[in-house]
């Protein structure tokens, strides 16, 4: 045990999730903020608990390779990121590791994480920045929260925010100085297509009425005539929750439109949009890629938010299915479906549980499922009802890798393989990341691989007409689908066409037969109708 203000000597070995080093003296943990692993360091005790300690660099004795120069003037004091003393590369691999060490400690998964796909220019990527403001005696401090705080830490630009949000915000803080208002304001909400260049600003107050509004909406135009929106969000409550219920739109329509990868999508005040575009079309590369989509499959996207991955996905699938609880966010997705002329997309206003509770219910199975939770992750009910309807595959995206670990055990447990675990850095400079994985439905134990050359079997008359192999070329050739022998047969037996009594049959009593999906049923039957079998 150490003692506050005590000074020791160590080596960072290791990192929290948080991005803080570690220190043991005696075994003895201190958590260390701004220090690299392998950097020896003079320490500072500022707090000291029964089983670990919070200490400070007091004077680094021995600097790593990969410490560089922290380009934010403010780093250290604001609590918006947490790694600009470290280069690209040791960023990396702290993403890595993190996301490895709860797939290996929680999930207990024998997987090796993918590199992380970084991002080239790691800043002024976001595109939308929420800015506490703090107007007293005619000062104004607008900024970032000091780390475990809620001092506002003041600043003249964030270098993670897009340029036109830090250039809108000096606009309002410099009219807030003038006309000596915004006594009621809470927070700046801005946000920005990088694609059009739209740009909305929120004002969120304790009153509707904000004085000199219209003079400061036209000066923001002079400056930037690309401010699309201004929307009042009246906020009353007394806790830390941003957003209030109620808002009236002062200026435009109340929404901006972006564009990812051809796809155009409404944004309103209130809709969930991935932060980052740059890194948020390499995120759903990724999705697609893991979904392995022909055209056929039905997919279930949960958590869909104004339905960004649904449309990315409408492209490459038969039918997408998005589920969202929040009301506004399902009417963003229904005017994205319209604004793109896609047909093949429905959204569906209802918690995920729910839903996926009821299409179980149903028998309505999906083949795959995209599944892209809140910090919270999945909850019980959601997984078990994912496990019921047995898609053939589930991609799991998340932004917590303690949850995700924590699902990827449950559907690992009741059928389900890890194939791949790709990290994709959304949030460079800071400790968060995050994580896409791909899963499978493992074929059950009692299945028995049947191997069957069909056409050496007897034939009825009706039968004749088409062969096996013709029947799996004609779907192949006009689908791009493979279907197996043994689903034609269960499929002709279904519409009467006899097969020999034990054509399918195993040697062991208790086997099983996977049973042809309902889509592959439809293409079977397509093609006996074709060969005039049916």
């Amino acid at each position: 045990m150490m003692n506050k203000n005590e000074f020791v000597i160590g080596t960072c070995e290791n990192y929290t999730h948080d991005g803080q080093g570690v220190v043991k003296i005696d075994g003895y943990p201190i958590f260390v903020k701004g220090i690299i692993r392998g950097e020896k360091a003079k320490i500072q005790i500022m707090k000291d608990k029964k089983t670990y300690a919070y200490g400070r660099v007091a004077e680094l004795l021995e600097v790593s390779a990969h410490r560089i120069k922290p380009k934010c003037l403010v780093y250290g004091k604001c609590g918006g990121c947490q790694l600009q003393h470290m280069d690209r590369e040791a960023q990396q691999d702290f993403k890595r590791e993190k996301v490895q060490d709860v797939v290996t400690r929680i999930a207990k998964l024998p997987i090796r994480v993918n590199p992380v796909l970084d991002m080239e220019v790691p800043f002024a990527y976001r595109n939308k920045g929420q800015i506490p403001v703090d107007v007293k005696h005619g000062s104004v401090k607008t900024g970032f929260y000091r780390i475990h705080s809620n001092d506002i830490v003041d600043i003249e630009q964030c270098l993670i925010q897009s340029e036109v949000i830090n250039e809108i915000l000096q606009v309002i803080k410099k009219d807030l100085k003038v006309y000596k208002n915004g006594k009621d304001l809470r927070h700046l909400l801005i946000k920005h297509a990088f694609s059009t260049g739209e740009a909305m600003v929120v004002f969120i107050s304790r009153n509707r009425d904000i004085p000199h509004l219209d003079e400061m909406i036209a000066h923001i135009q002079t400056v930037y005539p690309k401010l699309k929106t201004v929307i009042v969000n009246l906020n009353q409550r007394t806790d830390n929750v941003i957003l209030g219920n109620c808002e009236y739109i002062v200026y435009g329509d109340g929404y901006i439109v972006d564009e990812l990868q051809g796809l155009k999508f409404y944004i309103s005040s209130k809709s969930f949009y991935q932060i980052n575009p740059v890194q948020t079309v390499k995120l759903y590369q990724q999705v697609l890629a893991y979904a392995d989509l022909t055209g056929q499959e039905k997919v279930l996207d949960l958590y869909c938010g104004v339905g960004t991955i649904s449309l990315f996905l409408a492209g490459q699938a038969k039918l997408v299915t998005g589920i969202e609880i929040v009301p506004e966010a399902i009417a963003d997705a229904l005017r994205n479906v319209a604004l793109n002329n896609i047909d093949n997309v429905n959204f569906v206003c209802s918690d995920a549980a729910s839903y996926a509770k009821e299409l179980v219910k149903k028998q309505q199975q999906p083949d795959v499922i995209v599944v892209d939770p809140p910090r919270k992750g999945c909850d019980e009910i959601t997984l078990k009802a994912m496990i019921k309807m047995e898609p053939q595959k589930i991609v799991y995206v998340s932004c917590d890798p303690a949850t995700l670990a924590r699902d990827l055990k449950v559907l690992c447990e009741n059928g389900y393989e890890v194939q791949a675990i790709q990290p994709v850095d959304m949030f460079p400079q800071t400790y968060h990341v995050e994580t896409v994985v791909s899963l499978v439905r493992k074929n059950p134990d009692a299945y028995v691989d049947v191997t069957i050359d069909m056409d050496e079997l007897d034939l009825t008359a009706s039968e004749t007409k088409a062969t096996y192999q013709e029947i799996k070329d004609y779907i192949f050739e006009k689908y791009n689908v493979k279907v197996s022998s043994l689903y034609i047969a269960q499929v002709k037996q279904k519409y009467g066409i006899i097969e020999r009594e034990n054509y399918n049959k195993t040697k062991s009593d208790d086997s099983k037969q996977p049973k042809c999906p309902v889509d592959k049923e439809n293409l079977i039957a397509e093609a006996l109708r074709y060969f005039k079998m049916i």
